[in-house]
């Protein structure tokens, strides 16, 4: 996770809840169930998420991000930080470079992140129990 300054430098200047029952709710789906905020809620203010701090200030941290312009109206954010307090820690894996393809750059300075939404398999191969989600 990025630190505050960081994050801060990132945020789209922008308000992210028009109001206080708003960000009640998105909050309890995510924040509230988070590891990057369970030392605020044991009374560890100081080290809780930067991104909420950063979501008071009245910016949009980069981290929330939405599935379309349709969304940006409803605050249906997606926090790409999300880790959830039952998760087991995740094991680092190296990034490989198949065998005969170039590598362009070096792949140790970036980080790559992504949200995916699975999707139920559709078609004719569905159907014979098939398919790739």
């Amino acid at each position: 996770m990025r630190t505050y300054d960081e994050a801060l430098a990132a945020a789209r200047d922008e308000s992210t809840f028009s109001n206080s029952s708003q960000w009640e709710v998105w909050s309890a789906k995510n924040c509230d169930r988070c590891i990057h905020d369970r030392p605020a809620r044991q009374g560890d203010d100081g080290n809780g998420c930067p991104l909420i701090l950063i979501s008071l200030l009245g910016k949009r941290p980069a981290e929330w991000q939405t599935q379309s312009a349709e969304d940006d109206v409803f605050a249906d954010y997606t926090c790409t930080e999300f880790r959830h307090d039952d998760a087991p820690a995740p094991q680092a894996r190296p990034v490989s470079v198949s065998p005969g393809q170039g590598e362009l750059l070096p792949c140790e300075p970036y980080e790559v992140r992504c949200t995916v939404t699975p999707r139920p398999p559709s078609g004719p191969a569905a159907a014979e129990g098939g398919g790739v989600l």
